[in-house]
């Protein structure tokens, strides 16, 4: 499961190690690099090779923590796991070997069966088996976990990567542990020689440590912030649907109100005036069942409900009348057909829902023009339906962003919802929305079903 890189380190100790920093000349001010060890490749190779060994003689460390699964779970929380290199970890971990004056430093993160490295300097490392050995160690103590000569260190005298070829000598660790007490990993430098870190030393080297978290705390906190914006602004989007749903609702209640103050008994009304009004409310009353279907869809959409559709063999003529038939006297709406038109596979419905919006959208922003309707068959497989307005058209950065869910034009009154909403229908129905538009000529809306099998 180890995946390792191994860098090119000087035979000679002081000698600069060459290749061995993951971040490596892409960043500018680096700190100069630590002495190096001739043996790092070395312990690259210990490192991956010492699964399945013990690493640590003292039977008192335990394997895992008490807490594991909540430790676990916080590491979990900081999302830090499989992320690429990053300049400001590996700036503390170069910072570490060169105060510590050693070859090698380390930031390492213990998952449940592995040790993973979020950043390296003086060895290539992506992450190595957990086995009981230096790290897993380090993050179960409380303190900085120190071993100034594992050649004679009870605690270090059976681990492979001392009494191998290698010869590790000296291993300092310091436990990343969370403001709840849970160690995520390790801060660590590595010598091959015997040392002792000096009182400032190890003082810089817990400052270092804290700075770690304090990066993962920051960056929490950044994530929190975004998904608090991102939750202000879904907020600001749904009050912004309401209004625009009581705005539009508005329209045909008066409408409604005032047909039925004619229906009194007292108005006096001939067939032809009265089929008139009973149009007219059915109308009106298509309109208002479209709005509530609308939101309703919009909040399964919110909850992450696909939009439910029950395709059948569909009659795409039928389904543009009914949507024009709701507009009539509002505007004038010309409708052409292709002689022979095949069946659509479509939700009857969801159809008549997509033509609706894409007429309601041509005539608030049609600039009173008329609007052109077509139905066609297309091509490979496919009938189409056609909307086009002779408005002022839709602007290039508007257009860019017409199907995104919040987004609402300047001069939008509606709800907000309309193309969005239709976009996903289409895709639904295994079809596809699309939108042609040239500034001062009007646009064009383009609704594609596949055919239905004959």
């Amino acid at each position: 499961m180890s995946s390792l890189r191994i860098g090119v380190c000087g035979v000679g100790r002081g000698g600069p190690c060459r290749g061995s920093d993951r971040s490596a000349g892409r960043r500018r001010g680096a700190v100069p690099p630590a002495r190096s060890a001739g043996r790092g490749a070395g312990l690259l190779a210990s490192l991956a090779t010492t699964k399945g060994r013990p690493a640590v003689s003292d039977a008192t460390i335990p394997a895992t923590p008490g807490d594991e699964q909540d430790r676990l779970e916080a590491i979990r929380r900081y999302d830090i796991l499989d992320t690429p290199p990053d300049g400001a970890f590996d700036r503390i971990s170069q910072l570490a070997a060169r105060i510590c004056d050693v070859p090698i430093a380390t930031i390492t993160i213990v998952d449940e069966d592995r040790i993973w490295f979020k950043s390296t300097h003086g060895i290539e490392v992506d992450e190595i088996g957990r086995d009981p050995g230096l790290c897993a160690s380090a993050v179960m103590q409380l303190d900085t976990w120190i071993v100034n000569d594992a050649a004679v260190d009870p605690r270090t005298l059976d681990n492979p990567l001392v009494r191998g070829e290698l010869g590790l000598r000296f291993y300092a660790g310091v436990p990343l542990t969370t403001a709840d007490g849970h160690g995520l990993g390790t801060l660590n430098v590595i010598d091959v020689e015997p040392r002792e870190l000096s009182g400032d030393q190890l003082a810089s080297l817990e400052d270092l440590a804290a700075l770690v978290m304090d990066e993962l705390e920051l960056r929490i906190a950044a994530r929190a912030t975004v998904e608090l914006e991102a939750a202000r602004e879904a907020a600001r989007f749904r009050d912004a649907i309401v209004a625009g749903v009581s705005h539009e609702m508005r329209t045909p209640l008066a409408i409604l109100q005032g047909l039925a103050s004619l229906d009194d008994g007292e108005t006096q009304m001939d067939p032809v005036e009265t089929e008139q009004v009973r149009a007219l409310q059915r109308r009106q009353i298509r309109h208002l069942d479209w709005l509530v279907r609308q939101f309703l869809d919009y909040a399964s959409l919110e909850d992450d409900r696909p939009p439910s559709v029950e395709l059948a063999p569909t009659d795409l003529t039928e389904v543009v009348n009914e949507a024009c038939d709701v507009f009539a006297g509002d505007c004038n709406i010309e409708v052409a057909v292709d002689d022979g038109l095949p069946m659509a596979l479509a939700d009857h419905e969801r159809t008549r829902q997509i033509v609706f919006e894409l007429l309601n959208n041509a005539i608030r922003f049609g600039a009173g023009a008329d609007v052109d309707v077509t139905v066609r068959a297309g091509e490979r497989g496919t009938v189409q339906v056609a909307v086009t307005d002779h408005g002022h058209g839709i602007a290039p950065d508007v257009l860019e962003r017409i199907w995104d869910k919040s987004f609402r034009g300047r001069d939008s009154t509606g709800t907000g919802l309309g193309l969005y909403v239709t976009k996903v229908f289409a895709e639904a129905q295994n079809g596809r929305l699309e939108v042609e538009s040239q500034a001062g000529e009007g646009s064009t809306f383009t609704l594609t079903l596949p055919r239905a099998a004959t």
